[in-house]
Order: C-alpha cells, then structure tokens, then sequence
C-alpha cells in the first residue's frame, strides 16, 4: 500500500522549468523540492527574523523613518487604534465648527 498521494498542480511554463533546473542542480526529485518549500512555508519566523528580513529587501524610506523618530520621542508611537480614531474626530470637529463660524464672503 501507498503512503503517499498523488498531486496535480498547475504553474506557468517558466515557473516548472525553474523549478526542474533547481531539482537538478540539488539531487532532488520535483516530490522532495516541494515537501521541502511546504515545510518551509509552515515553518513559523520569529518576529525579529522576519522584520530584519523586511528591513533587508524595503528599508525604511528616509522620510518616514523621521516621522517614526519624532513619534517616539512624543510618544505618540504609543497610541491604539482607537485612540487615533478619536484624535482624527476631535480634529475634524473642530475643523468643520471653525468653518460654520466663519462668516461667508
């Protein structure tokens, strides 16, 4: 009997022969190279190895890292969700009274 089951996928021509050239070049059967690539899929990164990574491929635009600075250092890094939400609110509120006081022109 048959421990195993098999499997019927669909990739794009250039994909396979990618694929067939890397099952080569590293003794492997297509079977194995995919078992390894699921194993590594469900393979869980730690927090830090993933955002290192992150950091690696798309570092932080210089002019973002500058707004994240100045929000640490006035601890709004700190804020929930919700409490940006009511920050957003007030100033739209405030926004929209200064408006209706206004007389029109």
């Amino acid at each position: 009997m048959r421990t195993t089951k098999n499997l019927t996928i669909s990739l794009p021509p250039a994909q396979l022969l990618d694929m067939q050239r890397t099952a080569k070049r590293e003794n492997r059967t297509m079977s194995e190279l995919l078992r390894e690539s699921y194993r590594r899929y469900r393979q869980p990164l730690g927090t830090i190895e993933y955002l290192e990574y992150v950091r690696q491929i798309a570092p932080t635009p210089p002019a973002l890292q500058a707004v994240q600075e100045d929000a640490m250092r006035n601890g709004t890094s700190k804020l929930t969700m919700a409490q940006i939400d009511r920050e957003v609110a007030a100033v739209r509120k405030q926004t929209s009274e200064k408006k209706i006081k206004q007389p029109k022109r």
